[in-house]
């Protein structure tokens, strides 16, 4: 992985920081130079599996056509850093890069990546709803990256000032916490009523095996 130069200190390579981050998070971005030479960067949602993670989507789609290195990034917002100055504002975050040339899963390993998609993003799901038919499964790419060349850069804690003037000056400084958190189910009202299964009522975000 390259060298994080823009504040090197926030960096982290350890692999348990890096599965933390991915555990935590639903929507990774992906970039590709496509066939034009020019670049690609599509939102997709992605599962961690064990040292690598996984995307999938459309054997049509031109992402999924694309072969080749791709760059896949994962950013976590946990706060607004409101300093004294503009200059010095900015943003507590934890975000991980990933670059490699993936694997194209064929056959039973692309089944299985597509149940443990599944199970990522709607832990419980799986068991709950109609598994994907042959056609279904046939229509969809999955692509497997390892998460041997990943870094983490984290960014945390109150905003840094210039002692020397800043903090004489008559305005606020500090954080204000950002949280993603899940709201009440919304049935759609079509199909077989049922009540909301626990695994949704219950969905939370944590750190994945």
């Amino acid at each position: 992985m390259g060298e994080i130069k823009r504040h090197p200190e926030r960096g982290n390579s350890q692999r348990e920081v890096i599965r933390a981050i991915l555990a935590e998070g639903l929507v990774a971005h992906v970039g590709i130079i496509d066939a034009q030479g020019a670049p690609v960067v599509i939102p997709m949602a992605y599962a961690l599996d064990g040292d690598s993670i996984l995307v999938h989507g459309s054997v049509a789609s031109r992402l999924m056509r694309s072969a080749g290195p791709i760059c896949v990034t994962v950013t976590l917002l946990d706060g607004l850093v409101v300093a004294r100055s503009l200059f010095n504002s900015s943003m507590n975050y934890r975000s991980v890069v990933v670059t490699g040339t993936p694997d194209v899963l064929e056959g039973d390993e692309r089944e299985r990546a597509l149940m443990v998609l599944s199970a990522f993003l709607l832990p419980g799901r799986v068991g709950h709803s109609r598994e994907p038919s042959r056609p279904e499964i046939r229509q969809t790419t999955v692509w497997r990256l390892s998460l041997a060349e990943a870094t983490a850069k984290i960014r945390s804690g109150p905003p840094k000032e210039d002692p020397a003037s800043d903090y004489e000056l008559p305005y606020w400084g500090g954080v204000v916490p950002v949280h993603t958190t899940f709201g009440a189910p919304e049935p759609d009202g079509a199909g077989v009523s049922m009540p909301v299964p626990e695994h949704i009522t219950t969905m939370r975000r944590g750190t994945s095996d």
